[in-house]
């Protein structure tokens, strides 16, 4: 799928949110949280909400693993508490108050805490406690670089790259967001067209490169902000 030529703006026109230490935890943060006030237990949770003990040992131990709506919903009423702050750190109104206005703001993220919020699906809708102002459509989030190996695309620490995670089919030199499948990290990588296949790799070549079978691709960089 060919998108909108990448761009770049000197502007960044940031909406700062307060208490971003709370928003920032991810779903099983939440959930254990939730669970310790309620004085709830993991079985307790099992019996109240009929989700297996299993999964929700998943869901506090291993939270980049997807979780089913229903589960979700039943965890929820369980509770007592909106299954879509538990899901996304916000409540349902403001979710589908930004549906509602269209394009606008989308959530700027780091890539630590995208390091321990592995269900990329809600990153365009989770409130980190930083925006992003934009007039694109797409299935949008920003990512805040944190290194300088993309320097040539002008990617360095501290910019604000807009990452459309509804393109993930690159053209030669798109700069990709990848999870490495051997260390299950997030990374900035350009895309390479080889003779018999694509890798991706950065600015300095003797750090070397992955092939497309080491990683999967999440999203493509549409617009960089500086």
């Amino acid at each position: 799928m060919n998108s909108a030529p990448l761009t770049i703006t000197a502007a960044v026109d940031l909406v700062q949110e307060s208490n971003i230490g709370e928003v920032m935890k991810n779903f099983a943060e939440r959930l254990e949280a939730r669970m310790k006030e309620m004085g709830v237990s993991p079985a307790d949770l099992s019996r109240k909400s009929g989700v297996s003990k299993a999964v929700i040992s998943r869901m506090l131990n291993e939270p980049g693993r997807e979780i089913r709506a229903s589960s979700l919903m039943s965890i929820g009423k369980a509770l007592r508490i909106d299954p879509v702050w538990l899901f996304l750190g916000r409540s349902a109104d403001s979710l589908i108050s930004d549906i509602e206005a269209g394009p606008g703001l989308v959530p700027v993220w780091t890539m630590a805490a995208l390091q321990r919020d592995h269900i990329s699906d809600a990153w365009p809708h989770t409130n980190t406690g930083k925006s992003l102002a934009t007039e694109r459509e797409g299935h949008l989030f920003a990512l805040e670089a944190d290194d300088d190996q993309l320097k040539d695309a002008g990617i360095i620490t501290g910019v604000t790259c807009l990452v459309d995670l509804g393109d993930t089919t690159p053209d030669h030199g798109d700069i990709m967001l990848v999870k490495i499948i051997s260390s299950d990290q997030f990374r900035l990588l350009r895309a390479i067209k080889g003779l018999d296949c694509w890798r991706y790799g950065v600015d300095d070549p003797r750090v070397g490169s992955l092939t497309a079978k080491e990683l999967i691709t999440l999203g493509k960089v549409v617009e960089i902000r500086r």
